[in-house]
């Protein structure tokens, strides 16, 4: 094969899926991650299914979302290794001009960007605020400040919301406000205090940890903007931060998404080319 269209098929074929396979190990390991040390949001869904009692139908949204979550994870897991193999073949058949595993590679790739281009249109067609929004919202119904010491499960509810919105610097879903909402539920807090320590460990101000005095003091306060910035606190909810962050690299992940498209769409046309002009 010393065609100026092999040659090119060739290298080009053989680099990108070096990129592919780098790229599919890496997706791997923070699939294995996520199942091995859940973030703090699955986790909350984790522990609020313990707290629901038998025949509680307020937590059917949650369990059902637990097992949503679990399942994406094992199918990103898969793919990732789908991709893998993918990449295998194509490193392979391009570097060694074999017709059979160019063919093979052709073909998976092929259905993949068929997949890929279904999974997209249904994606879009989804509803992110129901499928996300929704259950942490009932979720939050669960929380109790003071549970009882012999109380396990509220014991490391409480812990798991106070960490992770300590961590995001947020507080509650939309806003600290909903806090206040105590319509279906009892969060049981001190006297005078209107939410979790969780939304009282740093400030604006340099992202300095609070004090003991000013913990209670954030505890207590009840700010007209929703975002604490007149006070000096993170609360703005946790799902309108996780939504603007997304929002904020939007452009960055539609061009991503356009690349690893338009890379697909070459792959299936170099190999189907390369495969073309190996000889047998």
């Amino acid at each position: 094969m010393d065609s100026c269209l092999g040659n090119m098929s060739k290298y080009f074929l053989f680099l990108t899926n070096i990129l592919v396979f780098v790229l599919g190990v890496a997706v791997l390991g923070c699939g294995i991650w996520v199942l091995v040390d859940k973030p703090s949001f699955f986790s909350i869904l984790d522990d609020a299914q313990d707290l629901c009692g038998e025949g509680d139908t307020s937590c059917d949204d949650i369990v059902s979302n637990i097992s949503f979550y679990t399942s994406a994870t094992y199918i990103i897991i898969a793919i990732a290794a789908l991709v893998i193999l993918i990449a295998f073949f194509g490193c392979c058949g391009a570097m060694k001009e074999s017709k059979c595993l160019l063919g093979t590679y052709f073909t998976i790739i092929l259905a993949l960007f068929i997949v890929m281009l279904i999974g997209a249109i249904l994606g879009y067609s989804g509803n992110f605020e129901d499928t996300v929004k929704a259950p942490f919202e009932k979720a939050l119904k669960k929380y109790n400040d003071q549970p009882a010491e012999d109380d396990r499960s509220a014991q490391n509810y409480k812990s798991v919301w106070n960490e992770m919105q300590g961590e995001l610097k947020c507080c509650g879903i939309d806003s600290f406000k909903d806090w206040q909402n105590t319509t279906g539920a009892d969060f049981n807090f001190p006297p005078s205090f209107n939410k979790p320590e969780g939304c009282c460990v740093y400030s604006r101000e340099g992202d300095s940890k609070l004090t003991p005095d000013q913990v209670e003091d954030c505890r207590k306060s009840n700010p007209n903007d929703a975002d604490g910035q007149s006070v000096g606190y993170y609360f703005k909810g946790c799902y309108t931060a996780v939504t603007d962050q997304i929002e904020s690299n939007q452009d960055l992940v539609v061009g991503l998404t356009i690349a690893v498209v338009a890379v697909m769409f070459l792959n299936i046309l170099f190999s189907f080319a390369l495969c073309m002009t190996v000889k047998s």
